[in-house]
């Protein structure tokens, strides 16, 4: 297990955080459900870095997938009904697309 790639989505995960803030303040408690999903996946990703742990590195992949899945099922609703606001949510989807690939090369490489 590479865990090169869980550095990559720490620092991917830190600036959704950031991206997360301001889409959190657009659409506020709707988004909830991925908020919390992004934050166990951060604490995660740190405890498995801390630890070198293979299991505790597979649960923050998984993790890291289900924080991209919620993000886009919790933004589609507003997709759907607003979307002039959709340039606002873009860096924080563009970040979180980015998990999924880090975290399959996590547990293949």
């Amino acid at each position: 297990m590479e865990m090169i790639y869980q550095v990559l989505a720490l620092a991917v995960l830190a600036s959704s955080m950031v991206t997360g803030f301001i889409t959190f303040r657009m659409l506020g408690m709707k988004l909830a459900l991925h908020f919390g999903a992004l934050m166990l996946a951060l604490v995660a990703t740190l405890a498995a870095l801390a630890t070198g742990i293979p299991a505790l590195a597979m649960a923050a992949a998984a993790l890291q997938v289900l924080a991209t899945v919620t993000a886009f099922t919790q933004v589609w609703a507003t997709f759907r009904y607003s979307f002039q606001t959709s340039p606002g949510f873009a860096p924080h989807l563009a970040m979180v697309t980015m998990l999924p690939v880090l975290a399959a090369a996590s547990v293949l490489l």
